[in-house]
């Protein structure tokens, strides 16, 4: 059941991209608009532009619904909930689409906001709280599921501590008015790493014959040290950015 949940899944996204790329070649002909090209970093700009395309398409159907970008933001902890404890079990087929489509919401609340205008600080600390609780709660469902497993359980805290510290160094640049939107495995490209990684996963395990009864995942594995070494490099490079300009604003106050 859950391998053919995975299949469905890998073959529906592979439809809606065939259908994005063909969408996205007649719009490059009919639009001679230069286009700034989107900033992908751990992900290629196409994908970024294929989930964009994916999520823009359910706005409307929110406006209709009457839905608020704060409903959207505060949904999204449970279904992080389901998803955690699907991926803890070892349910990692109906974790992944989960985990895909919280990240979805997440996403989903700005464009939303931005769409009826209503954007606001307000709104950015409710989006910026919820996402924190997700961050964590996604992990612990991680690091459960590989308790017994050393290594993918030491990536899974890596990725954890550095999902913290990259987001906190990013607030704390902005609180002293200094740009840290630098580095690799921001939060979009989280998603998709470790999203992708996951619906992908129990599909893997079987072609190359994993146990059955505790998988090892290794396309988990392998997104989940991506992950932990693009955020600790980011967070490090930013507190490195943020001291230097602050002590650069103490040297030429003098």
């Amino acid at each position: 059941m859950e391998l053919a949940l995975t299949c469905a899944f890998i073959v529906l996204t592979v439809a809606l991209f065939v259908l994005f790329l063909g969408g996205r070649r007649a719009r490059l002909v009919t639009d001679a608009r230069p286009r700034r090209p989107r900033r992908g970093g751990a992900v290629p700009t196409i994908v970024i532009d294929f989930g964009y395309w994916l999520l823009a398409a359910f706005v409307p159907l929110f406006r209709s619904l009457r839905v608020t970008p704060n409903a959207l933001s505060l949904f999204s902890v449970p279904v992080c909930v389901c998803a955690s404890i699907a991926l803890a079990t070892g349910h990692f087929g109906i974790g992944g689409p989960l985990l895909l489509f919280a990240f979805g919401l997440d996403a989903w609340d700005g464009l939303l906001a931005r769409e009826l205008g209503t954007a606001s600080d307000a709104g950015e600390v409710v989006d910026a709280t919820v996402d924190r609780y997700n961050d964590v709660i996604i992990m612990l469902g991680f690091l459960y599921y590989y308790r017994a497993d050393l290594l993918p359980w030491l990536l899974a805290a890596a990725a954890l501590i550095g999902t913290i510290v990259v987001s906190y160094t990013r607030a704390k640049g902005e609180s002293f008015d200094v740009e840290t939107n630098i580095g690799f495995m921001q939060r979009h490209e989280r998603a998709v790493w470790l999203g992708l990684a996951t619906s992908i996963a129990p599909a893997l395990a079987t072609i190359i014959d994993e146990p059955s009864d505790h998988p090892h995942y290794y396309a988990v594995m392998v997104a989940l040290g991506a992950v932990a070494m693009g955020t600790n490099i980011t967070a490090v490079r930013r507190a490195r950015l943020i001291i230097a300009s602050l002590v650069g604003r103490r040297g030429s106050a003098r």
